[in-house]
């Protein structure tokens, strides 16, 4: 099968052009209550999991909603120690990633594809960089239909 160059209106945007550029982030050790916690404030579904500068992983507010619903009918101490687990318990290892001059259309076929609602951006030695989320993209479409 031949790739061929995409010949679409948009086919010249790149992940750089609407991707969240350093986004918040959690470290391994932190706990699943302060990532619900700094999810909830700042209204957002993923963070990327660094350490130091190296992406190691992801997790999303539908991997502590799940961890969490078992610890919700048990007894009040049984859901602070839930709370006070360490995300590296219920991050994702090895998220699919992508870089800031990867396509847009390939990106969002990926999200459509792997339904999933975020991609961490790593560029090199310079490790995580950004998000692109379907936020990012529905904001971005939504900008150019009101210029057209």
């Amino acid at each position: 099968m031949a790739i061929t160059a995409p010949v679409g209106r948009y086919n010249w945007m790149k992940v750089v052009d609407v991707m969240t550029k350093d986004p918040l982030t959690m470290t391994p050790t932190e706990t699943i209550g302060q990532a619900d916690e700094l999810m909830n404030t700042n209204k957002i579904r993923q963070l990327p999991v660094v350490q130091g500068k190296d992406l190691v992983g992801i997790v999303t507010d539908r991997d502590i909603r799940s961890f969490l619903s078992g610890s919700l009918l048990e007894s009040p101490e049984e859901r602070e120690k839930a709370l006070n687990s360490k995300i590296s318990d219920i991050m994702t290892t090895e998220p699919i990633t992508l870089s800031p001059e990867d396509d847009l259309e390939e990106t969002v076929e990926i999200l459509i594809e792997e339904k999933i609602g975020g991609i961490p951006v790593v560029e090199g030695s310079e490790g995580l960089v950004g998000i692109v989320t379907y936020v990012d993209i529905l904001r971005c479409f939504l900008h150019r239909l009101k210029e057209e």
